[in-house]
């Protein structure tokens, strides 16, 4: 990792976590909440993390909380609002619901990403992760031109930067089956 460059965390918990039917990031797993796992994925690697998110519950994390400035509009608006908020050459953007990635994977995606202006991961199965990935700061002028557009879609917003896939298979020393797998509700919760 370069030290020199500003890395900022920026952990996404602003869903309406309607299939849970509970805040999302504070339910327990293995005796953390959602949220820490995806905190914990950062601490090594960020000048700074911030929440994401339009509810107070996470004020006991001890982070700086950001609401969205442009209210409904999904993780577009809460990376943006982010960005905005805090000054950085790059953004690792994670969502609250994915408790198996290992802060390694982020440690590559910062050595893979040269050129290009984002890099996400591409899961075993060919789905883009585009909520496990990094966006540097000349991302923020395009992606709030999408919103004042009315564009949220993330896969959308991909196509229109110069993006690189970092795939993850069985290869990488620290793979684990479905680590890029996210929770939604109760059931997932349980066969995670």
């Amino acid at each position: 990792m370069n030290r020199n460059k500003n890395i900022a965390g920026i952990v996404l918990s602003g869903g309406k976590s309607s299939r849970m039917g509970t805040e999302k990031g504070l339910v327990d797993w293995n005796g953390k909440a959602l949220i820490e796992y995806s905190i914990g994925c950062f601490k090594e690697l960020c000048n700074i993390i911030v929440i994401s998110s339009n509810n107070h519950s996470y004020d006991d994390f001890g982070l700086q909380i950001i609401a969205d400035e442009i209210k409904d509009c999904g993780p577009i608006g809460g990376i943006y609002s982010c960005m905005k908020a805090i000054q950085a050459d790059y953004y690792l953007v994670i969502s609250c619901d994915v408790p198996k990635v290992p802060s390694q994977l982020f440690a590559d995606l910062l050595k893979n990403i040269h050129d290009a202006d984002v890099i996400y991961a591409r899961d075993e199965f060919g789905k883009k992760q585009p909520l496990v990935a990094i966006y540097k700061s000349s991302c923020r002028d395009i992606i709030e031109r999408e919103l004042r557009k009315g564009n949220y879609k993330m896969m959308k917003l991909l196509q229109l930067f110069r993006s690189k896939e970092f795939p993850i298979s069985d290869q990488l020393n620290y793979y684990s089956e479905g680590m890029l797998s996210n929770v939604n509700s109760p059931d997932e919760l349980k066969n995670l």
